[in-house]
């Protein structure tokens, strides 16, 4: 329940109750114990807490590690993660190759970020041979399970022709869809830029 606050910012970490916080410190004493004996969800959950400082203070190198335990494992949510630190560069060597190894682990379990992201990376040739045809492939796949960012990244594809025929109807349709999911970023944009030049 606070986490979510957090998340939503509806509430600060240091802005907390004593008690609330004093709860969260034992929390956190229960997640370290169970990841250090290899609990996946533990090391999951404290990789998000501290990457984003949720009630520890933020701390990237011990989120990378954390973040590595649980992917090693086979958790998609870290999988996908480890490919987004291993993208930028966080407490890590930056690197497309590593990040696009780790979002197909996760991109085979079904995950739609990682999907998508993998998508990217073969869209712009990020650490695998440039294909618009596999990124495609990979937002379509994203697009199904109702990924926001997927269904307008296929939309552009729809929109300039990368892979597919050109078709500024589909690049609308899916363009809107994605609003409708809520992306609020590209999609609004690139679907005001095709109805100014049709």
């Amino acid at each position: 329940r606070i986490c979510g606050k957090a998340n939503r910012r509806e509430v600060k970490w240091a802005s907390l109750p004593k008690v609330v916080q004093v709860e969260m410190e034992e929390v956190v004493a229960m997640l370290t114990e169970a990841a250090a004996q290899g609990h996946i969800m533990a090391q999951a959950y404290l990789a998000e807490m501290y990457n984003f400082g949720y009630g520890v203070a933020q701390d990237y190198g011990r989120a990378f590690e954390l973040c590595s335990q649980a992917a090693r494992q086979g958790h998609a949510t870290s999988q996908c993660n480890l490919g987004g630190m291993y993208h930028r560069g966080q407490r890590c060597e930056q690197s497309y190759e590593r990040a696009a190894e780790w979002w197909a682990k996760a991109a085979e379990q079904g995950f739609a970020e990682a999907q998508t992201n993998l998508g990217h990376a073969y869209y712009a040739g990020d650490g695998v041979p440039q294909s618009y045809e596999r990124a495609i492939e990979l937002y379509k796949l994203g697009e199904a399970q109702g990924h926001a960012v997927a269904t307008t990244s296929l939309g552009l594809c729809y929109a300039r022709g990368e892979g597919v025929d050109m078709s500024f109807a589909e690049a609308v349709r899916l363009y809107e869809l994605a609003v409708a999911r809520g992306e609020a970023e590209f999609a609004p944009v690139n679907l005001q830029f095709i109805n100014y030049i049709i």
